[in-house]
């Protein structure tokens, strides 16, 4: 029975932006699990909407950072920084960008890939 309470029932009725604040909710009382699985239900809902998946992804990459799993935070900023050079200028908001820029910036040089 123990293991039915690590894994949480999200309400599919919820939008994106309630699942982006439910996972900050979580992550801010230490919760770092239940703001995972938020990120990732946005992500997999959401997703095909290319700003939801930037901003959850981001979320997750701020959330790994935190947390010193900087393989995981670095693959996430990585990512949405590739979809900005793929992208039209001016169609994703710019401030994510900068944001996983500012993330990856605080990576130790040893956790990113070619810097060894």
């Amino acid at each position: 029975m123990a293991s039915c309470a690590s894994s949480r029932i999200i309400p599919a009725d919820l939008s994106y932006t309630q699942l982006i604040q439910m996972g900050q909710d979580e992550y801010e009382i230490g919760n770092y699990k239940a703001a995972e699985e938020y990120y990732s239900a946005v992500i997999q809902r959401f997703g095909m909407n290319t700003n939801v998946y930037i901003e959850a992804t981001y979320e997750l990459g701020h959330l790994y950072l935190n947390r010193k799993d900087y393989e995981r935070a670095f693959a996430k900023f990585n990512e949405i920084i590739e979809l900005y050079e793929t992208a039209e200028f001016g169609v994703l908001p710019a401030s994510f960008k900068k944001l996983s820029q500012l993330g990856i910036d605080r990576i130790p040089e040893k956790f990113k890939p070619g810097y060894n």
